[in-house]
């Protein structure tokens, strides 16, 4: 008689653990299914298609897991991004126990970044990022491949008018492909959008100088109703270096009050771009 107590108590506790494991195994979000196929549409319907099936806010913040990989130097972090749509975008690069080591603001005319450690900071103009760098050193470029958006090179927003600034195709495995080129900057920018009107891959190249921006997405759920890609995939090259990171994002929320500001502490050392990118050299 014991022995089958015992016996049954292992069972219920098996059967106990089972639908624990299986209850935390369930995912968080609702994955999307991609329609198999794109429908043939005039140039200017897909276009509006995409800019409506854009994810829409006026606030933004998420946790991030980032892995970044730079020569054969490794750097994971987590991380919170923040945006004021159209008005500013601040990263918080939080390696241990939520203190912030570093941090990314821009805004339309500035960007700012902060290392803590070393108590020092950089702080330059957009123009002059984009003559150091100018493939994605735009805010609106910058909050559009965040927030997996459409973009027109010089416009704060992109409207259905500007379709015929684009050339229209599809991809070997049937999916849109639509491209254009600045004319001011000289950088080929094209996007790679899915049956479902969302783009899944942006490149930005500047030939000339041999810089490139590739920012592809993945894992599409839903989050509060609204379908956002909680995996991006980045790849920023130049003829000198390359860096490679993995963003996976979380805890999304909207549409919340938000106040972001551009503030030096007192006592930093203003120290130079090139110091900063020092962290992610590729020696050890």
């Amino acid at each position: 008689m014991n022995m089958h107590i015992y016996r049954c108590k292992q069972i219920i506790l098996l059967l106990l653990g089972t639908g624990l494991a299986l209850t935390a195994c369930k995912p968080r979000q609702q994955m999307v299914h991609v329609a198999p196929a794109v429908e043939d549409k005039a140039n200017n319907e897909l276009f509006g298609d995409i800019i409506t099936c854009g994810f829409p806010y006026q606030t933004f913040a998420a946790k991030l897991n980032m892995n970044l990989t730079t020569g054969t130097r490794s750097l994971s972090s987590k991380a919170n991004i923040r945006i004021v749509k159209d008005n500013a975008l601040q990263i918080s690069v939080q390696p241990l126990f939520g203190v912030e080591m570093f941090r990314f603001y821009i805004n339309p005319d500035t960007a700012l970044f902060l290392d803590r450690m070393n108590k020092r900071y950089v702080i330059e103009s957009i123009e002059s990022l984009k003559d150091i760098y100018p493939v994605g050193f735009d805010f609106y470029t910058m909050q559009s491949v965040f927030t997996n958006a459409l973009f027109v090179a010089g416009k704060k927003n992109p409207e259905v008018s500007d379709y015929r600034k684009f050339n229209y195709s599809r991809t070997s495995d049937q999916n849109y492909y639509i491209t254009s080129k600045d004319a001011a900057s000289g950088i080929d920018y094209s996007f790679t959008v899915n049956g479902d009107d969302r783009i899944t891959f942006t490149h930005l190249m500047q030939p000339q100088k041999k810089h490139s921006l590739q920012w592809g997405y993945h894992n599409f759920a839903l989050s509060d109703d609204l379908v956002f890609p909680h995996k991006m995939n980045v790849t920023l090259s130049s003829s000198s270096r390359k860096i490679d990171a993995e963003l996976l994002f979380s805890d999304i929320v909207t549409d919340e009050p938000i106040g972001l500001s551009m503030n030096i502490p007192s006592g930093y050392t203003r120290t130079t771009l090139g110091e900063i990118l020092k962290i992610f050299s590729a020696s050890k």
